[in-house]
């Protein structure tokens, strides 16, 4: 079981589980809305319960082995109620206490991974510069052609790859290239076009410092359309 943010401590897996009654902070990630076989076989009306009731165990079963741990969702303090609002199911806790029982939790059902935040006599250590993450613009451009005032405009539907440390920040490294782009030229009757920016539609974050030639989604966009029969899933099992 992952348990990440020790190199933040400059602790490994070794030394953290040598600290023994050390006070620690962390989070922990559940397994709360993992679609297991037996969710699979489950009709659809059934599921939604099963998975929170399947949490709430989980939960309920964590304070009841580790009572020297504290644990805290983003709604307040566990009181042993079950948790049923399919929007509200926690997906992480918050767990104050020794590291030896924080490190026990790692192997526990439904503890997909721990993250860890502080640990008492350890300094963090300062974090780096985060590397630039990839954007994807999505830009509309025009062709403007010289003293042209009448009839269809052509039109350019545009997407730019750009490193970038924000959203805004991936618009505004792009201001240069349209420039750039929109230098004009002559066409083959002679006249001026340019290729302007009119306005970006949408910027969208890749979530990876590197593209994987493989295969990297750049962009998406999610919409509807009339369902067709030949999509009708029907999974077995």
């Amino acid at each position: 079981m992952p348990v990440t943010g020790l190199e933040n401590f400059m602790l490994t897996r070794v030394s953290f589980r040598r600290l023994g009654n050390r006070k620690v902070l962390a989070y922990v990630n559940l397994r709360t809305y993992d679609i297991t076989p037996v969710v699979q076989r489950l009709l659809p009306s059934k599921r939604l319960a099963y998975i929170a009731a399947r949490v709430d165990r989980w939960i309920q079963r964590l304070y009841r082995l580790h009572p020297e741990l504290s644990f805290q969702m983003e709604n307040g303090t566990l009181s042993g109620k079950s948790v049923r609002r399919w929007s509200r199911l926690p997906s992480r806790l918050t767990v104050r206490g020794p590291a030896h029982e924080v490190w026990g939790l790692a192997e526990a059902v439904g503890v997909r991974s721990i993250h860890v935040t502080s640990v008492a006599g350890h300094r963090r250590r300062r974090s780096r510069k985060s590397p630039l993450a990839w954007y994807c613009v999505r830009a509309f451009v025009v062709v403007r052609v010289e003293r042209a005032k009448l009839g269809k405009q052509s039109t350019e539907d545009r997407f730019v790859l750009v490193r970038a440390s924000s959203f805004e920040d991936a618009k505004k490294r792009l201001n240069r290239q349209w420039r750039k782009y929109a230098t004009p030229y002559l066409n083959s009757d002679g006249q001026m076009v340019s290729w302007s920016l009119d306005r970006v539609i949408d910027v969208y974050d890749i979530g990876e410092t590197e593209l994987d030639p493989a295969g990297t989604e750049v962009y998406s966009k999610l919409g509807q359309r009339r369902m067709r029969p030949k999509y009708v899933w029907r999974p077995t099992f």
